[in-house]
């Protein structure tokens, strides 16, 4: 039996605010339901991390390696001819058998691998606030026995500690060689000066840097140079070696700077 008009009205006029306070009631927790899906949502979308995108560099510039681009900047700096001025100031050319009879007449090959060297050092220490240093004829006595003593022997190693103490301390060693081509100081420098890529500023140093830290300690003061060749005239062997030395622990952070324009 259905309801009579007059039963329906007194139903509706009964009823209307329950229903009218359920629909208000749902809609609003929809819509709360809706806010706090947008806002997970948009919070997983900011801290979501992009396939391709690259982490924040939060190294500071004085606790970092080279960068490629930065050694690069520096290496080409050096110059790519035989003669310049550039960074390491004014530097001899580099010397083949038939230079030293042509160009520099009785001066001496190995003479003239140590001046070389002796002023692409200086210059490259320029850039790292370290002061110049002086040429000794005793230390390259030292080197130059060391060198010679590598070509004979084939190997490339350290001296032994006694071979390079004065009485007072083991000086300082770097080494290089070149196999079929002649070894230059300019050519030895900038091998050195590639290992500044794995240094971090501020932190001793590794055994695959050690080089790049002797050539800019800030505490040496005299070198002596070294070169000599095989007798088979394959290898070429070059000796630095420095007073007082470097590389030595707890002192890297104030004998070992940034180069100036990189600060």
């Amino acid at each position: 039996m259905g309801l009579s008009a007059v039963q329906l009205r007194v139903c509706l006029q009964s009823y209307w605010y329950m229903w009218v306070t359920n629909s208000i009631t749902g809609l609003l927790f929809t819509g709360i339901g809706i806010g706090i899906a947008a806002f997970f949502m948009k919070k997983f979308r900011k801290t979501k991390a992009k396939p391709h995108a690259r982490a924040p560099n939060t190294t500071k510039r004085s606790e970092r390696p080279f960068s490629p681009t930065d050694i690069n900047t520096l290496d080409n700096s050096f110059g790519t001819g035989t003669t310049g001025t550039g960074v390491i100031g004014t530097y001899a050319p580099r010397i083949t058998s038939a230079d030293s009879t042509n160009e520099i007449g009785l001066l001496d090959s190995s003479e003239a691998f140590a001046q070389a060297t002796f002023q692409a050092i200086n210059g490259f220490r320029r850039r790292y606030e370290a002061q110049p240093l002086e040429l000794n004829d005793q230390l390259s006595e030292i080197a130059q026995r060391w060198a010679e003593h590598m070509a004979s022997s084939g190997k490339l190693e350290h001296s032994p500690p006694e071979w390079r103490n004065l009485g007072r301390q083991t000086l300082g060693e770097n080494y290089a060689a070149s196999f079929q081509v002649e070894l230059t100081g300019e050519k030895m420098v900038r091998k050195w000066m590639k290992e500044g890529k794995r240094y971090m500023f501020g932190h001793d140093g590794r055994k695959d840097t050690e080089n790049f830290t002797q050539l800019v300690w800030r505490a040496s003061q005299e070198i002596g140079v070294g070169r000599a060749r095989s007798d088979d005239g394959n290898w070429w062997y070059g000796v630095v070696i420095f007073d007082p030395p470097g590389n030595i622990p707890n002192q890297y952070a104030e004998n070992v700077h940034l180069p100036a324009e990189i600060k």
